[in-house]
């Protein structure tokens, strides 16, 4: 299922039972980071080429028992919806729900806003002084952890 509003999202599901995979969405590659399975802390987990998406989710998911994907949707600073990029991300999500169900795997999956994740990413590459190439590598996974560790905080103060 594919939620729209994260207060349709019954955290109280999934927390001590599996864990939630963040998607930090791009046209190249996509960058993964994962959940404990208390939902307190998010790991980067790897970057992906965007071909390779649906096969390496997947694999993840069924190695870490996740129940639910967390995908970061761009949303504009004045806080609307819409624009190229998040249609893109919209038709990954659509594609990638139903890859699963294909699968007959029940994941659903979530939207959160991923405003400047990329951003607070780097910022944070730059002050462990990593090398141009090293922040390339680390950049998508640790936006991912960042999307991800915001969906984990809200739902432990407001679910």
């Amino acid at each position: 299922m594919l939620i729209t509003d994260i207060t349709d999202l019954r955290c109280a599901k999934y927390k001590r039972i599996s864990r939630a995979l963040a998607i930090d969405y791009g046209n190249k590659r996509i960058g993964l980071a994962i959940s404990d399975i208390n939902w307190i802390i998010s790991s980067p987990l790897e970057v992906v080429e965007t071909s390779k998406a649906f096969s390496e989710v997947l694999r993840i998911a069924n190695e870490n028992s996740v129940g639910l994907i967390v995908i970061g949707a761009p949303k504009p600073l004045n806080g609307g919806e819409g624009g190229l990029q998040y249609d893109k991300v919209k038709s990954f999500a659509g594609k990638l729900l139903n890859f699963f169900e294909k699968k007959n795997m029940d994941i659903n999956i979530v939207f959160w806003d991923e405003r400047l994740s990329t951003v607070a990413a780097n910022k944070t590459l730059l002050e462990l002084e990593m090398n141009l190439t090293k922040r390339k590598q680390n950049l998508d996974k640790l936006a991912a952890s960042f999307i991800l560790q915001g969906l984990l905080n809200y739902t432990e103060f407001n679910m």
